[in-house]
């Protein structure tokens, strides 16, 4: 957590530093802005079924390191109008030899299980972005859009397994449960694009939000750093850093599902603009 305040910190820093800029080189003017990349990320990922909850790292063994490739791109529907969308998808999965007992969704996994599992999740990112102010060299937005979630953890067990309402463990050679949990949930912020050399830029945003929408309630914390240099008027290539923070709840009429999820890491990425 502590990781996450200095770089939350560090985003507006540079948020600030990009508003006071006055000089540059080049010019912000391209239509279309298209991006294509991998990141390497760390993930600390729990998982709640009404009363039990599993901490994917730790109970199941899951990597906490996760490479995963996105594409992102907007486009300018007019001056100081923009509209982008992002696209993740993750995949990450485990097998151990449980050395503990385990809860999931009110069934107990006893130790010396054998265990597989998997989850997915689509990241569906849609924002538009108003630009407060828009210089050829430096462009500074306000973000609004939808942070979509749809996430699925399988799990898969080979061992002695005691239900709920049981008093004493059964073996079971084909336990499975599978929890899926949806969360579209809305999400502002500034965004700031600043040139600030010939082939040079540099890019930030911080968004963040907290509510509850019907059955759907959580809160959002997403920032990212970014340098880029262009070759030429529409290829180049960038780095960045980002943190990202979610906790989402959704109840249903048979169960509450609550999804906690810190995601820090590195990406680079290709680009192409018109």
């Amino acid at each position: 957590m502590r990781s996450n305040k200095i770089f939350l910190q560090l985003s507006l820093i540079l948020l600030l530093n990009l508003l006071f800029c006055v000089t540059a080189q080049a010019d912000i003017d391209e239509l279309y802005h298209l991006s294509i990349g991998t990141n390497i990320s760390l993930f600390d990922t729990d998982i709640s079924i009404n009363d039990s909850s599993i901490d994917l790292e730790s109970d199941l063994n899951y990597d906490r390191q996760t490479n995963a490739s996105w594409v992102s791109g907007w486009y300018r529907v007019g001056d100081n109008h923009r509209i982008k969308l992002t696209y993740l998808p993750i995949k990450r999965s485990s097998f151990l030899e449980s050395k503990k007992d385990i809860t999931i969704n009110d069934t107990t996994i006893k130790a010396g299980a054998f265990i597989s599992s998997n989850t997915r999740s689509d990241i569906i990112d849609f924002s538009y972005i108003y630009s407060l102010h828009k210089s050829p060299q430096f462009e500074v937005g306000f973000s609004a859009g939808i942070y979509w979630l749809l996430n699925t953890t399988k799990t898969v067990a080979a061992g002695e397994i005691q239900a709920a309402d049981a008093d004493q463990p059964v073996f079971k050679s084909d336990y499975f449960t599978q929890q899926k949990l949806q969360a579209p949930m809305p999400l502002f912020g500034l965004t700031a694009d600043y040139e600030f050399a010939n082939n040079w830029r540099t890019n930030a945003s911080l968004r963040y939000l907290s509510l509850q929408v019907n059955d759907i309630s959580g809160k959002i914390l997403s920032a990212d750093i970014a340098i880029e240099y262009y070759f030429n008027n529409n290829w180049g290539i960038g780095a960045s850093i980002a943190a990202f923070n979610l906790d989402a709840k959704s109840v249903g009429i048979i169960t509450t599902t609550t999804l906690g999820w810190s995601l820090n890491g590195a990406q680079i990425y290709a680009i192409f603009k018109f």
